[in-house]
């Protein structure tokens, strides 16, 4: 573990326990209230009604207030729900100090501080800030001058500062890394201190959204007798407060033409991110692929460049095959390798989707490696990170529908989410996108009406206020008219309430649905998220009622049909609804009442090579079990087979009447639809190497017959398949004698009973790697008899897993990840399952 670097200041420092450092006094601090009461406060109100402050105390003397002060000391947040102040009232908690502040709603944020002690009011009165008798107040950027509690503030002489400077007097008294850059600082920074938290380095941190895997999104650590935490936060340039920060290392992501209310223009912003790099002591870590910060920082000494272009000091390359994801797990991974001075570093997985967030990732390596820590590590504590809140945060999957709240609200960061969501392979992509602020929206117009073309449909709604006032004729129907001069359709719907209304009249199975924006759109994601919740049950209940009402009495119907007794495997929880058609028009019925209903279905054979998880099946399964569907007979040469006919009786009565070449289904526990599937072999032979032709029906209820030599197949699968549902098939076989081929059969058996287990099992569960057969490579690893819960690594063959009787779908998964895992260590082998995952955990 890389040790914390020195710290190069002239402030003379005398650590204490709770991670404070005594620095030269400052006026305020030594005279108290005096003190105050001569600082000279002014205030202006610029265009925007924000309050706008001359702060006579810069970062270092707001924090020696604090240490004045000391523990029990109250500090006002003014704004206290948002991420940032309430990240802020976390830092104070940590180092012992009172929270007291106020905010117009109740949110999670304020719950959590209330939770902590803190006292958060709703609303803004003097009162409330009297009574308090705070020491300092802090406030955020979206409050406005008149606010009554700033007022009265100022008529006590307390001293008032904006959010930034407190949290850049904090970073001071830790090994400061910032994170800064127009798009992308929240996810970096996230997963920067999830990093160092996985690699027990315990940072302090101070992120701008709630992050899933940290306990909350802002922890001050104490010093200890050691070492200096490394404090990592979140720089917001937005507000002109980015050169406040004075950190031992920093990350810069990007800069652009951004938050134009405030800067002049791309100059002025640049020269922003010049003071802050100069500001910053130790490394600066920057994106090569921004030609500006190239510009900016190549020639800076200490400067350490990464990316994908060709010169970057850290530099990236994709692998053209996505990493095999956890299993189970829906979301693909992105595979790259780092490179490092022309030095291979090693390899990196992540699941965030898309070229910028390998792009962050890759910051992260690049500052870590230089740190101390070491690339395997690295990658370990890096795979895992699943990404900050309204980040791509996925709110809800079922077979159905998709559904991803994010937080950009700049072209940029539009096209840049687009392009990863794109790589889910949805059916469609449907975009609801909130513009965020007047001026932003006048300023980057033209930017926004081509920013959208990745999207299927499009929505826009009404502008996000954010506090500025109205600019006339800048709205949501002028950025929709733009939209469309470009001759990209789009719906212009003002009122939230109406577009959540039209987004779900517009989803189809398959959709992936995106809503968009910094503003109160994010509301609109998340009570979709849970009327589809609500859906479920009541869209079951209606499927079974139309499903009751069209099928006749031979068809079997139930719901909640228990799985675990119809799988090889004997796991998994139950299908909503489980239908066994009696003929090829009540299948196509079900087909049409399942799209008319908006329900998901899947097929199931005979249930080998196939593992349901615990929670089961969402939607309908159909199964081609009836005996309408499993007949065989033989005309001549030929099997005609229907979809459910078992593989063994296929087999049995290809022997009863001579004929060879079909022996090797006698072994293969499953039905004919599922074999052809899954394209089924045994013993050297493949289910089409004896297939004539193909019965099959699309997902309209239409049946097709194919020939076979028209069918592509593959190793372990049939590309047809994947839209249409396998009927039956004509295979045909070789006229021999009887008693060869029941020698054929026996050898066979016997071969199969030496070498595969008589336990519960799905089958093999991984596809053979190119270099060494799956079983070769488990048992050389030493894993036959790895054990999780009641599944097994069987001892007869690696690539087996065993029920042992109360195993479940989870044990299984765990027991499929440790291989994987061990594979990929100890061989650079990625093995990919063979066995179809389906169903929910």
């Amino acid at each position: 573990m890389a040790s914390a670097r020195r710290r190069r200041t002239n402030r003379r420092t005398n650590a204490r326990g709770d991670g404070s450092q005594r620095s030269a006094r400052c006026p305020v601090a030594e005279a108290g209230g005096t003190a105050r009461r001569q600082a000279g406060w002014s205030w202006t109100s610029g265009n925007s009604n924000r309050a706008r402050c001359v702060n006579p105390l810069n970062p270092v003397q707001v924090s020696d207030l604090l240490e004045a002060a000391g523990q029990g000391s109250v500090v006002y947040l003014l704004g206290a729900g948002g991420c940032g102040m309430s990240g802020l009232g976390h830092l104070l908690l940590d180092l012992g100090h009172a929270v007291a502040g106020s905010d117009l709603s109740l949110n999670e944020e304020i719950r959590q501080l209330r939770a902590r002690g803190a006292t958060i009011h709703l609303g803004h009165q003097a009162e409330q800030l009297r009574a308090a008798r705070p020491v300092l107040m802090v406030y955020s950027s979206a409050i406005r001058a008149n606010n009554p509690e700033l007022q009265a503030a100022r008529e006590l002489n307390v001293p008032i500062v904006r959010r930034a400077f407190l949290l850049a007097g904090l970073v001071q008294r830790q090994c400061g890394i910032c994170v800064a850059g127009m798009h992308g600082k929240t996810t970096t920074s996230a997963l920067l201190s999830f990093a160092l938290e996985q690699l027990q380095a315990q940072p302090s941190y101070a992120i701008g959204a709630p992050v899933l895997q940290l306990e909350r999104h802002a922890r001050f650590t104490p010093h200890s007798a050691l070492r200096t935490p490394h404090f990592v936060v979140e720089a917001d340039e937005s507000d002109g407060t980015l050169r406040e920060f004075r950190s031992e290392h920093a990350i810069v992501l990007n800069v652009d033409a951004e938050h134009l209310d405030h800067y002049a223009g791309l100059e002025a912003v640049c020269r922003e991110f010049r003071t802050f790099a100069e500001n910053t002591r130790g490394l600066l870590v920057f994106c090569a692929d921004d030609a500006r910060l190239a510009e900016l920082f190549a020639q800076r000494p200490g400067a350490i460049s990464y990316g994908f272009h060709p010169l970057a000091t850290y530099r990236i390359e994709t692998k053209a095959e996505p990493a095999p994801a956890p299993t189970g797990n829906r979301q693909p991974w992105t595979r790259f390798e780092m490179w490092h001075n022309g030095q291979r570093l090693g390899e990196f997985t992540t699941s965030l989707l898309g070229d910028k967030n390998v792009s962050n990732c890759a910051a992260v390596v690049a500052l870590l490696h230089q740190l101390g820590f070491q690339p395997l590590d690295i990658a370990k504590v890096i795979a895992p990170f699943r990404g900050a809140a309204r980040r791509q945060q996925e709110l809800f999957s079922d077979a159905r529908f998709r559904l991803f709240d994010d937080y950009g609200h700049h072209p940029n960061e539009v096209v840049a989410t687009l392009e990863a969501l794109k790589s889910l392979g949805s059916r469609r992509l449907l975009v609801a996108f909130q513009p965020h602020r007047y001026t932003r929206t006048q300023h980057l117009l033209s930017e926004f009406a081509t920013c959208f073309a990745g999207a299927d449909k499009l929505w826009l709604t009404e502008v996000y206020a954010a506090s500025e006032p109205e600019i006339p004729g800048v709205n949501g129907a002028l950025l929709a008219g733009a939209v469309r001069a470009q001759g990209q359709p789009v719906e212009f719907i003002g009122a939230l309430d109406d577009l959540r209304a039209a987004v779900r009249a517009a989803m189809q199975p398959g959709d992936a649905v995106l809503f968009l924006g910094a503003g109160d759109i994010t509301t609109i994601a998340h009570e979709l998220a849970a009327q589809l919740r609500e859906e479920m049950p009541m869209r079951k209940e209606r499927c079974f009622a139309a499903l009751s009402a069209a099928l006749s009495p031979t068809t079997v119907l139930r719901q909640n049909e228990p799985l675990a007794k119809k799988t090889t495997l004997r796991v998994g929880g139950p299908a909503d609804v489980y239908v066994e058609p009696a003929s090829e028009s009540e299948l196509a019925a079900i087909l049409k009442i399942c799209s008319e209903q908006k329900v998901p279905f899947v097929m199931l054979g005979r249930g080998s090579n196939l593992l349901i998880k615990d929670g089961g099946i969402r939607g309908v399964m159909i199964c081609l079990a009836h005996p309408n569907f499993s007949r065989v007979e033989i005309i001549g040469e030929r099997l005609h087979c229907g979809a459910g006919a078992k593989l063994k009786t296929v087999a049995v009565e290809a022997k009863r009447n001579g004929l060879t070449s079909l022996e090797f289904l006698e072994g293969i526990p499953g039905s004919v639809g599922g074999a052809l599937r899954m394209n089924a072999g045994a013993m050297g032979s493949w289910m089409f190497d004896v297939v004539e032709t193909i019965r099959c029906m699309d997902y309209k209820g239409r049946a097709h017959e194919r020939k076979a030599s028209e069918v592509n197949v593959e190793y372990r699968g049939c590309p047809l398949f994947k839209n249409h549902l396998a009927l039956g098939a004509v295979l045909r076989g070789e006229r021999t004698s009887r008693e060869a081929v029941e020698r054929r059969m026996r050898q066979f058996s016997q071969k199969r009973w030496d070498s595969q287990p008589a336990a519960p099992s799905a089958g093999c569960i991984f596809k053979n790697p190119g270099s060494i057969p799956a079983g070769k490579l488990i048992d050389e690893l030493g894993l036959k008899g790895s054990r999780v819960g009641g599944a097994v690594v069987s001892d007869a063959h690696g690539n087996f897993i065993v029920n042992e009787g109360n195993a479940t779908a989870k044990d299984v998964l765990s027991l499929i990840d440790i291989i994987k895992q061990r594979a990929k260590a100890a061989r650079g082998i990625e093995l990919e399952t063979e066995v179809e995952i389906l169903g929910e955990g």
